[in-house]
């Protein structure tokens, strides 16, 4: 059985507190322009902020808008579903 995942908006606070107990196993924090979100399995409620719907996930977790290294950012594209971005593999071998 496969875990579904959601995105949702998580304060600065909430993501350092789950980091240090040991809580974000299975979630992802990704650093946004707009602010934090993570990806985390329906139903964990890590975040604290709002659930994005999946056309608001597709754009805050566009490369251009992330802080976060592209191999996670695509790491969480895929957990959600989403279309993940080929220049990151397309781009590792070239020389």
């Amino acid at each position: 059985m496969q875990t579904k995942y959601q995105v949702r908006r998580i304060s600065k606070q909430r993501a350092e507190s789950l980091r240090k107990s040991g809580q974000l196993r299975r979630g992802m924090v990704i650093d946004s322009i707009s602010g934090f979100l993570i990806v985390e399995p329906v139903g964990s409620s890590q975040g604290d902020g709002e659930i994005l719907d999946p056309m608001e996930a597709d754009y805050e977790l566009h490369p251009a808008w992330c802080l976060t290294p592209k191999s996670k950012l695509n790491e969480a594209r895929s957990r959600l579903g989403l279309p993940v971005d080929s220049l990151a593999e397309a781009t590792v071998g070239a020389t």
